[in-house]
């Protein structure tokens, strides 16, 4: 079974609320595996709250769009914002890493990098970052 769903929310945490809300329910409707769902959600916790908190430099209201495209037990997540430039797959800065019992960030990125089948992040001419990930219920290597 494949499905296509556009989600748009504003970048928010009243926003980030709608959105989960609205990928819990796309990924109810299908038959994916804990580990696939559980892997979606934390995706998405990570991506879309580093956005709204690290992501915008004003104070203006925001929009955060994305598509969930299920193929099997396969999900694709498609992230599309105009914040900052930040592409979540190169390497942390030296000394960005946390320790593990700290507040102080630098954890999320690893999170990220685990549980991603694959990562794409572009760019665009329009100021605007795209970012795909491909999460499967398979383990990651």
């Amino acid at each position: 079974m494949e499905s296509r769903d556009v989600l748009t929310f504003a970048g928010s945490r009243a926003g980030f609320e709608q959105g989960f809300g609205q990928l819990r329910a796309i990924l109810d409707r299908h038959p994916l595996q804990p580990r696939t769902r559980y892997r979606c959600e934390l995706v998405f916790e990570e991506i879309v709250s580093n956005i709204i908190r690290h992501g915008y430099a004003d104070n203006q209201e925001h929009r955060i769009s994305m598509t969930v495209a299920i193929h099997g037990d396969r999900v694709e997540l498609h992230f599309e914002d105009d914040g900052v430039p930040f592409d979540p797959r190169q390497p942390m800065p030296a000394g960005a890493e946390a320790p593990p019992r700290s507040d102080c960030g630098g954890r999320g990125l690893v999170l990220l990098r685990s549980v991603a089948e694959h990562i794409d992040y572009e760019r665009t001419p329009q100021r605007r970052n795209h970012l795909r990930v491909t999460v499967a219920a398979h383990e990651t290597t």
